[in-house]
């Protein structure tokens, strides 16, 4: 049995230029983010030959198929294809937050998913290469109108500045001051549900078809993810410069597509900054997920009341540091 484990992600800035129809004109696109200790879990195994199906998958859905072909779920579908693997299988999913949300799941799923099918077939793979395939699989064969960011925040772990070059090439840097910068961030980083599930794909192919129009605006928020990487390193971010700087990016973020952000989203954004938070944003594409906001430490609870009177969940996070892993059990 094969148990892949995969960080879910927080993107701080640079969202949307990690979009290859940016990065592919512009140069480069870059993002600074952090994977967070919330994971997807892929379990696989050999599925018993005396059982009607070929294959078994359970997720949020159960499907019994005997085909790779017959298979809906397109992740699911397109690693198996990917990787030749035509066995009998069984797997299944567990996740620690909602799909939908804004985290990256989908990305992180692809990700745990190959490298538990890697695994499987005994084979070690590079953590490079399979970013790059995951990201692949999802923009190139499934046609999503997405970036490769959560790819890579899902694979490496830990807080990372990432560049996304016109050849396709990608750099990570990780943070040099990540324990002392990590501490300060993560004590003072509030993170609440909306309870709002949405599919990211109708933002993004709105904001894809706006980036030729949109590219002085996506300069900007490309040079905040650099901002905050070099601020951090030279140990000059402090909260309220970190949380003016989220805000400052997640209005021009809200500029880029029509449904990024609502009015219950605007009203709780609103409600938060006049109870003491400097600043933050909605994680992923927007139109729901996460709500994430700097606050001080004496203005935590007032922030935290004041979200829950709307109705979020105040959901705690942490930063994970190890990327995707795998298990094997005999």
């Amino acid at each position: 049995m094969i148990i892949s484990k995969t960080p879910l992600r927080i993107s701080f800035a640079g969202g949307g230029t990690d979009l290859p129809s940016f990065y592919k004109n512009n140069n480069y696109g870059a993002v600074f983010s952090t994977s967070i200790d919330k994971y997807i879990y892929v379990i696989i195994k050999k599925h018993c030959e005396l059982y009607p199906e070929k294959i078994r998958l359970n997720y949020s859905d159960t499907e019994q198929v005997h085909s790779i072909d017959e298979i809906n779920n397109p992740i699911m579908r397109e690693c198996l294809k990917f990787l030749n693997i035509d066995e009998n299988l069984y797997i299944s999913t567990v996740a620690d937050a909602p799909g939908s949300s804004g985290l990256g799941s989908s990305s992180t799923f692809c990700v745990g998913l190959l490298n538990a099918l890697y695994a499987f077939r005994g084979e070690n793979v590079s953590r490079g290469k399979l970013a790059e395939e995951a990201a692949h699989i999802e923009i190139n064969i499934l046609k999503r109108p997405m970036g490769k960011q959560d790819h890579y925040a899902a694979v490496f772990g830990g807080l990372n500045y990432i560049k996304f070059n016109e050849d396709e090439t990608s750099v990570i840097m990780p943070l040099a001051v990540q324990n002392k910068f990590t501490d300060s961030v993560f004590s003072n980083i509030l993170t609440f549900w909306t309870g709002i599930e949405r599919n990211s794909e109708d933002i993004l192919k709105e904001q894809d078809t706006n980036n030729i129009d949109n590219y002085l605006l996506l300069h900007k928020i490309r040079e905040q993810a650099l901002e905050l990487y070099n601020l951090a390193n030279q140990g000059d971010l402090s909260n309220e410069k970190f949380g003016r700087i989220l805000h400052d990016g997640w209005m021009m973020k809200c500029e880029l597509a029509s449904n990024i952000s609502n009015s219950f989203i605007s009203k709780a954004y609103d409600v938060a900054l006049s109870n003491g938070a400097f600043g933050g944003k909605i994680s992923g594409a927007g139109g729901g997920g996460f709500l994430n906001l700097i606050v001080q430490r004496e203005n935590k609870q007032n922030v935290i009341t004041a979200m829950e009177q709307l109705g979020l969940t105040f959901f705690p996070i942490n930063i994970d540091t190890e990327g995707t892993s795998v298990t094997k059990i005999y």
